[in-house]
């Protein structure tokens, strides 16, 4: 069985008179777009704070990876913390690793995604808020900050 595109038929079609079903494409365009980022600018903003706050820290490393990837390290040291943002699921994930501590466990979630509620960056999860899973992130990177915690 041949199964044929709109465009395919074996008779000619420019003849017949459109059906009701012609109105569907012009009300299919006009509703069924890309929604805008509306989250891009906001993630945009989080991580340059992220970066501006963190100007001067001793030994730490900022890499931008991609637009919506920064990472970052301690110069001479093992581990890393990621921060990056998902246009397309609308999320900033936040993750560390690298450090000889970890223990990686199959199916374990690799960092903890946050989403825009009213202007602040929450925990899917319900656990905090975006700044603070990055601070926790330096502490591990810099445990010598861990006694003043």
């Amino acid at each position: 069985m041949r199964v044929m595109a709109p465009n395919d038929a074996e008779t000619p079609t420019d003849d017949l008179p459109p059906t009701e079903l012609a109105s569907l494409v012009a009300r299919a365009k006009e509703k069924v777009q890309p929604e805008p980022d509306r989250h891009g600018p906001a993630a945009v903003k989080a991580m340059a704070a992220i970066v501006r706050d963190l100007k001067g820290m001793p030994e730490l490393s900022v890499t931008r990876e991609s637009g919506a990837r920064i990472k970052l390290s301690r110069k001479n040291k093992v581990g890393h913390v990621v921060v990056e943002y998902d246009p397309k699921a609308l999320y900033i994930e936040v993750s560390a690793g690298g450090f000889p501590s970890d223990v990686i466990e199959p199916g374990a979630p690799k960092g903890h995604r946050h989403t825009l509620h009213d202007g602040v960056w929450s925990r899917m999860d319900g656990g905090g808020d975006l700044f603070s899973e990055v601070r926790a992130g330096l502490v591990r990177l810099y445990p010598e900050l861990a006694e003043a915690e």
